[in-house]
């Protein structure tokens, strides 16, 4: 079976086939491909061939959950914080949507990044579970007005392939097969260069209601830029430079010459 296997690849889809990485068994005992799992199982319309999500591959997207939310991450912005973990859940959905049984695996999934979520925020702002729910819940999802943590039971129902479709095949369509070259995988768990800016901006420019500080004009949110009064390296803990009292609105030219005086009264005297 192997052999024949072997020369139809060969022959027909121009692909080598690793002998030794290769194995055969039975539908029903399973086997693992491209991070699914394929079974044949017997159900109440009798035997069928089913694509599930493996075990490993739920454990996998937990720990990136656990780890996106440590203890290590307090200073972190809520945020970036909900913008990481949206992105872990919503890719990860995305790829196991099309899988039997998908909806009963994402509301596991959606109750753990839930809690884990709200325990993270209580620790971060010394809240008790009750005041979390009171002032993070908005509707059912819980966040800002601004952002809300992706509900992946809710958002990604179970999906099925309604008809036949058919790919051609890029090992027997294209001479050479151009491939991009994909970056090595980064885990972005809403680490700040400025550590807290992303809740802090919004605040600041609505204090200062979008007016530069410093020549008095109107700045776009977009092109408003949130300075420190002080410069960060005068704090002995850099957090503290972040106090409201210390940030303020600025235009992109205002902070340009800001920031070259501070550097010239930085710079030691010749």
């Amino acid at each position: 079976m192997k052999e024949e296997l072997y020369q139809f690849l060969t022959d027909a889809l121009k692909l080598t086939l690793a002998k030794e990485k290769t194995k055969v068994t039975h539908i029903e005992d399973g086997f693992k491909f491209l991070g699914f799992r394929i079974q044949r199982t017997s159900g109440h319309n009798g035997m069928k061939t089913k694509v599930l999500i493996p075990k490993e591959a739920v454990e996998r997207v937990t720990n990136k959950l656990v780890h996106a939310t440590n203890k290590a991450s307090f200073q972190d912005s809520l945020t970036t914080k909900i913008q990481a973990m949206n992105r872990i859940i919503e890719g990860w959905c995305r790829y196991y949507q099309y899988t039997s049984r998908a909806s009963s695996v994402f509301a596991r999934i959606e109750n753990e990044s839930f809690w884990l979520l709200a325990h993270w925020r209580g620790r971060k702002f010394t809240l008790s579970m009750p005041q979390v729910m009171k002032r993070y819940n908005q509707g059912p999802h819980l966040g800002t007005k601004e952002i809300q943590l992706t509900k992946a039971y809710a958002e990604f129902p179970t999906r099925r392939y309604a008809q036949r479709f058919l790919k051609p095949n890029p090992y027997t369509t294209q001479e050479v097969i151009q491939r991009e070259e994909l970056p090595e995988e980064t885990r972005w768990v809403g680490w700040e260069t400025r550590p807290g800016m992303a809740d802090l901006r919004p605040l600041i420019l609505a204090r200062d209601e979008f007016q530069c500080q410093s020549c008095g004009e109107r700045v776009a949110p977009d092109q408003a830029q949130v300075d420190h009064k002080r410069p960060v390296r005068r704090f002995k803990r850099p957090v503290d430079a972040n106090r409201m009292e210390n940030l303020q609105t600025l235009c992109v030219e205002c902070h340009r010459v800001k920031t070259e005086e501070d550097r010239r009264m930085e710079s030691p005297v010749r």
